[in-house]
């Protein structure tokens, strides 16, 4: 079982590199920095120099009938670092499958659980080729980023799991509130990031597509729905303080209060973020940083919803 904790909690470790990864990505415009998929410029190790590469590169790597902008190796080495750990991701998940059939005397559904992730990543790897083939198809990014929340919160309960597997004195919730609480803000936060993803939508479309805007003057140009997005943080904070303070009161599971907690603090850095964002014209450093507040945040929530639930033996 510790071998198979171990490799599960580089899964989750993984993950969360990889999306950072994704959201450097888009925060620096390099989705396109490798043209073709699952390698780059033709090249399981992409180029560094224009000069490695054919004199019509630009003809040969059209992306839907579209000639790709000039080769900037910071871009293509940072698309293909994105790659490279989701394939190391991948290639954790496999191990993680291949453990778990040695605890099949626990638990004989360990192989059905994490055959099921294995399936969930390579699909998460098929919609990232079809990012690419769909010159960064703003509806297909959103499905990445969804799926690539549904493998952290899967691998999460899995963790969550094998904890109570090993530790029978966890008890049943007393906190109906707290929890219910929880499940409310994991719903929320969720939808948060979704949102945040269409309104980064409406960005690039603004600045890349249409070209309506610069960064100085897309907010101006935004959808009524990023007035939305960035209101809604206030009711997400609310609530978590509102639980912070029961939590507090009631001293009934210290570790959920110290979860709450993080959850907190990781929704000020992602205030922090946007403030950055909506007054400093939508600096490309903040972008990523804003994006993965927003995970960890989730990360957090999900993981006091899974404490306040209790064992989950039970179920």
């Amino acid at each position: 079982m510790k071998a198979f904790q171990r490799i599960l909690f580089l899964c989750v470790l993984g993950t969360y590199l990889v999306i950072l990864a994704g959201a450097v990505v888009r925060g620096t415009g390099s989705g396109l920095g490798c043209p073709d998929w699952p390698r780059c410029f033709g090249q399981w190790v992409p180029p560094s120099d224009v000069s490695e590469l054919p004199e019509n590169y630009k003809e040969i790597y059209k992306i839907s009938g579209k000639v790709i902008a000039d080769f900037d190796p910071f871009k293509t080495w940072t698309e293909y670092v994105n790659r490279l750990l989701g394939v190391i991701l991948g290639f954790l998940v496999v191990l993680l499958f291949g453990q778990s059939f040695k605890l099949r005397n626990i638990d004989r559904n360990f192989p059905w659980y994490t055959g099921a992730l294995l399936l969930l990543i390579l699909i998460q790897g098929g919609v990232g080729a079809l990012v690419v083939s769909t010159h960064l198809k703003p509806f297909i990014i959103t499905i990445h980023m969804f799926l690539a929340v549904l493998l952290l919160f899967g691998l999460m309960l899995l963790s969550k799991y094998c904890h109570d597997l090993e530790d029978s004195s966890i008890q049943q919730p007393n906190d109906p509130k707290a929890f219910s609480l929880s499940r409310i803000l994991v719903y929320l936060a969720f939808f948060q990031v979704l949102m945040g993803t269409q309104v980064r939508q409406n960005v690039d479309h603004l600045l890349r597509d249409t070209m309506e805007a610069t960064r100085s003057t897309v907010i101006e140009l935004l959808s009524p729905l990023f007035y939305v997005h960035r209101s809604f943080s206030v009711l997400i904070v609310g609530l978590m303080i509102y639980l912070l303070f029961h939590l507090h009161r009631s001293r009934y599971n210290r570790s959920a209060f110290g979860l709450c907690f993080l959850a907190l603090i990781a929704t000020a850095g992602n205030i922090g973020t946007g403030i950055i964002l909506n007054y400093f014209n939508f600096p490309r450093e903040a972008q990523p940083l804003h994006l993965f507040f927003g995970i960890v945040t989730l990360g957090f929530l999900y993981r006091l919803f899974l404490n306040l639930k209790g064992s989950l033996l039970e179920d």
